[in-house]
């Protein structure tokens, strides 16, 4: 029987991946399910043991990597994330796989398998870098499917809002709302500026700031504004500026 613990801040999410460890050939037992940072950070302090963790990384109240950097786990970790960006820290945190949502069970029992095969060897040797070499090619290498359009719930019908008229999504505290090239403002059905991040296509869209991602085809100029930070012109005259952390880097994917 093998100890499972599940780090996962999305119900439906949750049920699949429980459901599809029942399918695995070996019995499981999923002894801890964790929502959020603080629960990670409270289940690594109080010593639990496990024989793998499934995790996802961006929860409701942060990174799941602040836990991990605080607190060892006691066993490996296989990630299970919408993002392709972390790969290289997961496995500097323990990581034996990553799978990216959406996933199939073939890919988790891949997984498995990986997790299997290194469980087999001696406790005392450690996984060399050529072993997460391999396990990083071996990777599938789906990505995530960014959407064309977006589902708008608006009073009692659902219309459709093309991608390529998004101008720029904004959040203001837990609205998400897509503007387009009219200036009209339409609320997105996502829990996050980062769930929105994860669906859009990201040699087309930017983060510019905490609050704001833009398109680069409706960008018309630049202007510095002050040190390190540029102003957005856009094409439904809208400003906007980009955050001092982030200017180096919007400069880098424009090619500037």
């Amino acid at each position: 029987m093998f100890k499972v613990v599940i780090i996962e801040d999305e119900p439906l999410a949750r049920s699949k991946l429980k459901r599809l460890l029942q399918e695995l050939p070996d019995q499981i037992s999923v002894v801890a399910e964790l929502t959020s940072v603080a629960e990670v950070s409270a289940w690594l302090a109080a010593g639990h043991s496990a024989e793998v963790i499934f995790s996802d990384i961006e929860l409701s109240d942060g990174n799941v990597f602040q836990s991990y950097q605080q607190y060892t786990p006691p066993c490996p970790v296989i990630f299970i994330t919408a993002y392709d960006d972390f790969m290289l820290k997961a496995f500097d945190n323990f990581g034996i796989g990553y799978l990216l949502k959406p996933y199939s069970s073939e890919k988790l029992q891949q997984a498995w398998q990986k997790f299997r095969q290194l469980s087999r060897q001696p406790q005392a040797e450690p996984l060399l870098v050529d072993q997460l070499q391999q396990l990083l090619q071996s990777l599938p290498a789906a990505k995530p499917n960014y959407v064309s359009r977006m589902a708008i719930r608006q009073q009692q019908q659902i219309y459709f809002l093309q991608v390529e008229d998004i101008v720029y999504v904004q959040a203001d505290g837990s609205l998400l709302m897509a503007f387009d090239r009219q200036g009209k403002r339409h609320y997105l059905p996502y829990s996050s500026l980062a769930a929105v991040e994860a669906v859009l296509d990201p040699a087309l869209f930017f983060r510019i700031n905490r609050s704001e991602i833009v398109q680069s085809q409706h960008i018309l100029r630049l202007e510095r504004y002050c040190k390190n930070t540029l102003t957005l012109f856009l094409a439904n005259n809208v400003q906007l500026k980009t955050s001092q952390s982030r200017t180096s880097e919007f400069n880098r994917w424009l090619g500037l």
